[in-house]
C-alpha cells in the first residue's frame, strides 16, 4: 500500500508534466494573454532574506541553497507543532521524539544535516532566536548542547519559513554552522482567520484540543498589527509494554509528555514619515507532564507503606519562553539604508516532580517536590547600514550581545539527604542543591560586512567578514566567499566557502548538578561540575574553547521553465574542538583511571564526576537536492509538487588528548561505543518528503510521502540497525464557502512503525527513542477554520 502510494504520487507528477508540455503559454513569464483576475493569482517565485543583507531576492537566484517553505505547506498539517510539522516538510530536519530523559522529553532538540542542534541559528524575522535554558544531558539525540524550541511559536503567526543549507557564521555569528532557519511572520496583507482542530492517534492517546486565533488590523500609512492567540492541550501517549517482572502491568511511561500551552505572538509595522517602527514578540506558558523509571514495590528507593504496587514518579516542569524585538529603520537622501534594533530572550524551565518520595526521610517524606530549575536571558542591540553603490551591494553593522544563565535549587526536601537510606533527594528529579547555583554573565561586541558584487547579469560573488570579541574567550575572524554563475536563463551554478565557530554556551560552562549519598557512613556527592569548580579542574577540566568550522558548498540549479525547477548542492562540512560531556569519571566505570585522579575524587568525597570539554573534529559531507513544479488544469484547478532529498554523513576525524591527570585516552573518557554509533550513526541517514498539493474552488486535496533512513543505536555496546520507513500523510480540505473550510487528515495514515530493539518483549520499552518519526503510530484529525 505505502509503494503504491508513492507510485500514484509519481504518476500524477509525470502526468503534469506531460499536460504542461502541452501548454500553449511561452516558456518565460507569459502573462500578457491573462486576465486581471488571473494575474492576481499567479504565483511568483519565493522570495528570501535570509544569506544576505541586502535585503530580499529570489530563493531560486540566490549565491548558497535557500528553501523556502510556504505558509500553506505548514498548514496542511494535522500536527500543529512546528518541530513535528518541520519534520515533514524539511529534507535533513531531524526531530526525533526522546522519553524518560528528564527535561528533554518537554523540549525535544531538532537537528539539521545530523549536526548538533546548537549548530543550527534560528532567526524569527531576521533576529536571533534564544535557546532553552534546558542542557540536554542525557542520553538523546543532541546530548550535551542546547536548542531553540520551536514550539513556542504558533504555527499560524507564520509567513514563511527560510531555509539557509550554507555556513553563515561570518554574516550572522556563533551557532551558523550548519546552516540557519529563518520564521517568517505574517506581515502586509494577511487575513484574519480562526481555527479549531481535534486529532487522535491510532491507539485512541495523545487527543489533541486546539484553537487559535490571528487578527490582523491595519494601521495608518499602510501599516499593520498582527496578533496570534493559541491555546492547546496535548494529552500523552504510552507505547510502554507489558513488565513482566511486575504481574504484566503496564508500569511505565514511553511517548509524549502531556502538554498545555498557551501562546501568543505579535508581529507590528508602523510607518512614520520617513522612518519605520516595528517590533515582534511571541511568548509560550508550558505546563508539561512526562514520566520517569518506574520504581517497583521492591526497589530501595521505595517505602512499601507507602507506594505497595510501587510507583512511577511524574516529571512536570513549567516553561516560560518568550521573546521581544523591536526597533527602527530608515532610508537617507543617499539611499543609505539603516535599521537599530534590540532583542530580548528569556526562558525559565522550573521542574517539579510528584508521586514520588526521598527515600531518605523516611515515611514523613513529601510526595512532591520543587526541584528548582534554570533560566536564560540574551539582550542584544544590532546596527546595520547597507546601500546599492553602482554593481556593489554594500552592508555593514555592529553587533552587541549580553547573555545571563541561572541554576536555582530546590526546596530543601528535593534535594535532602535524610537518615533513613543512603539515597537521597526527589525520586525522578533530584532537586538543585546550594552547591549548584549559578548566575553566570558574559557579553560579546560584533563587527561585520556583507559586500556583493555584480560583474555582469551572470557573473557575481558575495565576500562577508565578522570579527567578534567575547569577554570569556577572546576573538574570533570569520570570513566568507560565494561565487554565483548563470551561464543562461534556464542555469546557474553556485559554490561558496567559509570559516565559522560556535562559541560554548554559557550552560555547558557551568552546568552543576549534583546528588550526594552515604557510603560507608561519609557523605560524598556525584553528578555534573562546572569547568572552574575545584573538583573538575583537578581533574583536568579548562574553559572551553569554541568550535571553530570549514564550511564547502557546490550546486546547481536548472529553471526551464517559471514553473519548474530542481536545484541540487553538495557540502563538506568540518567541525574542530567539539565540545561534549565527559563520561562518569571513577575508578569502577573507566578502565585504567589513574590512581592520582582516584585520590583526587577521594580527596573531595566525590564519588564521580562529569564536565565539559572539548574532544573531537568531525566532517559532515553529503547533498541535497530540491524539485518544485506547478501547472494549472484545463478544469481551472491547480497541481503543485514539492519533492526534496538529503543525505548526510559524520564521522569523527580526530580524538583531542584526553587530561594527562586522567591517565587515559579520550576514547576511555568521552567516546566509548554508545557515544560514537549515537553521534556518527544515530540519526537517519538521509531522508525524501514529497509534498503534493491537488487545488480547486470546492476542495483541496494534500499528500505527502516521507522516507526516514536506517539509523543505528547500541544495546550494550552493540550496534544495531533500525531499517528506513515510508509514511504517508493526506488531507482534504473541503471549502464550504470563501470563508470557511473544513478540513479531515491523517498523519502516518498507514500506521507504519519503527523496527522496534531486538528481544523487546524482555523490557517495557519496545522502540529507540531515535525513531525519526517517533513510535505513535497513525494520527488522525479535523480542523476547522473561519477566515474573516
Amino acid at each position: 500500500m505505502k509503494i503504491l502510494s508513492f507510485s500514484l504520487m509519481v504518476s500524477l507528477l509525470c502526468l503534469g508534466m506531460h499536460a504542461q508540455e502541452e501548454q500553449t503559454a511561452q516558456k518565460h513569464n507569459a502573462y500578457y494573454d491573462k486576465s486581471l483576475e488571473e494575474l492576481l493569482n499567479v504565483e511568483t517565485q519565493a522570495k528570501a532574506n535570509v544569506g544576505s543583507r541586502s535585503g530580499a531576492r529570489d530563493a531560486l537566484d540566490a549565491l548558497v541553497p535557500i528553501d523556502v517553505i510556504s505558509q500553506e505547506q505548514l498548514q496542511s498539517s494535522g500536527y500543529t507543532e512546528l518541530g513535528k510539522v518541520l519534520s515533514k516538510l524539511i529534507a535533513g530536519f531531524n526531530y526525533p521524539r526522546p522519553s524518560i530523559a528528564d527535561g528533554t522529553d518537554h523540549s525535544p532538540p531538532f537537528t539539521l544535516r545530523g549536526m548538533n542542534p546548537d549548530q543550527v541559528l534560528v532567526l524569527i524575522n531576521g533576529k536571533r532566536l534564544h535557546q532553552s535554558s534546558l542542557l540536554n544531558v542525557n542520553g538523546t539525540i543532541g546530548r550535551g548542547s542546547l536548542s531553540v524550541d520551536l514550539n513556542t511559536i504558533p504555527l499560524r503567526s507564520i509567513e514563511r519559513i527560510e531555509v539557509l543549507r550554507d555556513g553563515a557564521a561570518a554574516q550572522y555569528g556563533s551557532d551558523a554552522i550548519a546552516g540557519i532557519i529563518n520564521i517568517v511572520l505574517k506581515g502586509y496583507g494577511s487575513q484574519s482567520v480562526a481555527t479549531i482542530s481535534y486529532g487522535v492517534t491510532h491507539e485512541g492517546d495523545g487527543v489533541m484540543r486546539q484553537s487559535d486565533l490571528f487578527y490582523t488590523l491595519p494601521l495608518k500609512e499602510d501599516g499593520f498589527a498582527n496578533i496570534t492567540v493559541e491555546a492547546k492541550d496535548r494529552g500523552a501517549t504510552n507505547r510502554a509494554e507489558a513488565d513482566i517482572y511486575n504481574n504484566n502491568l503496564i508500569d511505565t511511561h514511553f511517548g509524549d509528555a502531556k502538554t498545555q500551552d498557551l501562546l501568543l505572538a505579535l508581529n507590528v509595522e508602523a510607518p512614520r514619515d520617513d522612518l519605520i517602527w516595528y517590533m515582534h514578540g511571541n511568548f509560550d506558558d508550558r505546563h508539561s507532564r512526562a514520566g520517569a523509571y518506574f520504581r517497583n514495590p521492591a526497589d530501595f528507593r521505595n517505602i512499601p507503606s507507602v507506594y505497595p504496587n510501587g510507583y512511577l514518579p511524574s516529571i512536570h516542569p513549567e516553561i516560560i519562553d518568550g521573546t521581544w524585538a523591536g526597533g527602527l529603520r530608515g532610508i537617507l537622501e543617499n539611499g543609505l539604508k539603516w535599521d537599530a534594533s534590540y532583542t530580548l530572550g528569556y526562558n525559565d524551565y522550573h521542574f517539579y516532580v510528584d508521586n514520588t518520595l526521598n527515600r531518605s526521610l523516611g515515611v514523613a517524606s513529601p510526595h512532591s517536590f520543587d526541584s528548582g530549575g534554570t533560566r536564560y536571558l540574551e539582550q542584544i542591540f544590532n546596527f546595520d547600514l547597507s546601500r546599492t553603490i553602482d554593481k556593489w551591494q554594500v552592508a555593514g553593522g555592529v553587533e552587541v550581545r549580553k547573555e545571563n544563565y541561572q541554576i536555582y535549587r530546590g526546596d530543601e526536601a528535593s534535594y535532602a539527604l535524610g537518615s533513613f537510606s543512603s539515597a537521597s533527594g526527589a525520586q525522578g528529579f533530584p532537586g538543585f542543591r546550594p552547591e549548584n547555583e549559578v548566575d553566570a554573565s558574559r557579553y560579546n561586541v560584533a563587527a561585520y560586512l556583507d559586500n556583493t558584487y555584480t560583474f555582469t547579469n551572470w557573473l557575481s560573488t558575495d565576500v562577508a567578514l565578522r570579527s567578534e570579541y567575547y569577554n570569556d574567550f577572546g576573538s574570533t575572524l570569520d570570513g566568507k566567499i560565494a561565487l554565483r554563475v548563470k551561464p543562461s536563463e534556464d542555469w546557474l551554478v553556485r559554490t561558496s566557502a567559509s570559516t565559522g565557530f560556535r562559541a560554548p554556551s554559557l550552560a555547558q560552562s557551568n552546568f552543576t548538578y549534583t546528588q550526594m549519598i552515604e557510603d560507608a557512613g561519609n557523605i560524598v556527592t556525584f553528578g555534573n561540575y562546572g569547568v572552574n569548580d575545584p573538583v573538575a579542574r583537578a581533574l583536568g577540566a579548562t574553559d572551553l574553547k569554541p568550535e571553530t568550522s570549514q564550511h564547502y558548498t557546490m550546486g546547481f540549479v536548472y529553471q526551464p521553465i517559471s514553473n519548474f525547477s530542481i536545484s541540487a548542492d553538495y557540502f563538506i562540512t568540518d567541525i574542530q574542538d567539539r565540545i561534549m560531556a565527559t563520561g562518569y569519571i571513577s575508578g569502577y566505570t573507566i578502565s585504567g583511571l589513574s590512581a592520582y585522579a582516584q585520590s583526587i575524587l577521594s580527596a573531595n568525597n566525590v564519588d564521580g564526576a562529569v564536565y565539559f570539554a572539548n574532544a573531537f573534529s568531525t566532517r559532515t559531507r553529503g547533498f541535497d537536492v530540491r524539485m518544485d513544479y506547478k501547472y494549472d488544469l484545463d478544469s481551472g484547478a491547480k497541481m503543485k509538487h514539492a519533492l526534496a532529498y538529503n543525505r548526510s554523513e559524520t564521522h569523527i576525524t580526530k580524538l583531542n588528548d584526553a587530561p594527562s591527570v586522567l591517565g587515559v585516552s579520550m576514547i576511555d573518557l568521552m567516546v566509548d561505543p554508545f557515544v560514537k554509533v549515537t553521534l556518527e550513526e544515530g540519526q537517519p541517514i538521509d531522508s525524501v518528503k514529497f509534498w503534493n498539493k491537488y487545488e480547486t474552488k470546492a476542495f483541496d486535496w494534500i499528500v505527502n510521502v516521507n522516507r526516514f533512513g536506517s539509523f543505528k543505536s547500541t544495546d550494550y555496546y552493540t550496534p544495531i540497525t533500525f531499517r528506513a520507513k515510508w509514511t504517508v500523510d493526506t488531507e482534504l480540505v473541503f471549502h464550504i464557502n470563501k470563508e470557511f473550510s473544513i478540513a479531515i487528515g491523517a498523519e502516518n495514515l498507514f500506521n507504519a512503525m519503527p523496527d522496534p530493539w531486538p528481544n523487546s518483549q524482555d523490557w517495557v520499552v519496545k522502540y529507540s527513542e531515535y525513531a525519526p518519526f517517533g513510535y505513535n503510530g497513525a494520527y488522525y484529525y479535523a480542523r476547522a477554520q473561519w477566515r474573516f
